[in-house]
């Protein structure tokens, strides 16, 4: 399997934020069913591989914990988006076509599930603020994909379950903890007891979705949503996820630690005297970094 980690910029370098999530990757952008586009400080990650509504296979977990793994410490990254292809899934959940090779065995579901965790926790690994970009069927290993990011948007249209008890498989410690740090135990026991596949307003009630929108509006909204995400202060939108993702657990002394420099960057660096300078004056504050979109 061929890895590639920097990022196919968008062809057009006109190209708007938005105009580049209305439309699929091209071909030669898609590596192991994943494509990685720029649009200036802003990273698409897209699961392409429509023909099979973007079905998660074992070299796709792959490729996608190597995209953010890199896209971690890339110091011009303000925002990602990460969506899927065609008009019908954002992920439609495992490859299970390839199941008799990866999972059916105790030995192989374990480093499968492992690849998964790994994928995972490199999504929630990206200091900057992560959008799921979601629409139709987000089952199984895409709903899963989806509760690692920090705020899903989703169209009136979408379908969130996690039916394992239908293939007879174990959701893993980690997947299981990102979905019930946003449901809560009692939520993800429904979907997995129901197997149900619930619409997104149900999904939103839980917790699982922050705002729904009509599917021809997906991409504006998400584009509006990292427009304001890049219009502030980088420092302020790093220090909001890592204080958000400490909820409900033990700071270590890392946490405190990067508390602290972030503390010392932002009351000693150069965007709280933008701001009030900008409060001051009336104006709206151009932060370093800051890009349109």
């Amino acid at each position: 399997m061929t890895i590639t980690q920097e990022p196919t910029r968008a062809t057009d370098p006109k190209l708007t934020l938005r105009q580049l999530l209305e439309s699929d990757p091209p071909a030669d952008a898609v590596t192991d069913r994943v494509a990685l586009q720029r649009q200036g400080s802003v990273a698409v990650v897209t699961l392409s591989h429509p023909q099979a509504h973007n079905a998660l296979a074992m070299a796709s977990w792959q490729q996608l914990k190597s995209v953010f793994d890199g896209l971690a410490h890339d110091p011009t990254l303000r925002a990602v988006v990460i969506r899927g292809a065609g008009s019908k899934a954002f992920a439609a959940g495992a490859d299970i076509k390839e199941f008799p090779r990866t999972r059916m065995t105790a030995a192989d579901a374990t480093r499968y599930n492992e690849f998964v965790a790994q994928t995972l926790r490199a999504v929630a690994a990206v200091p900057v603020p992560v959008i799921a970009a979601v629409h139709g069927l987000v089952v199984g290993g895409g709903c899963e994909l989806s509760t690692a990011c920090d705020v899903r948007i989703a169209t009136a249209e979408a379908r969130f379950g996690i039916p394992i008890g239908k293939l007879g498989v174990i959701l893993g410690y980690t997947e299981a903890d990102a979905a019930a740090r946003l449901i809560g135990p009692a939520g993800l026991k429904y979907l997995l007891f129901s197997g149900e596949l619930i619409n997104a307003e149900d999904a939103q009630r839980l917790g699982l979705v922050q705002k729904i929108v009509p599917p021809r509006e997906l991409a504006t909204v998400t584009a509006n949503l990292v427009a304001q995400i890049c219009s502030q202060s980088a420092v302020t939108m790093r220090a909001s996820k890592l204080v958000a993702d400490m909820h409900g657990r033990a700071l270590t002394a890392a946490d405190t630690e990067l508390l602290s420099r972030l503390s010392v960057e932002a009351y000693e660096g150069e965007d709280l005297k933008e701001g009030v300078a900008a409060f001051s004056e009336g104006r709206r504050p151009v932060f370093n970094q800051q890009e349109e979109n």
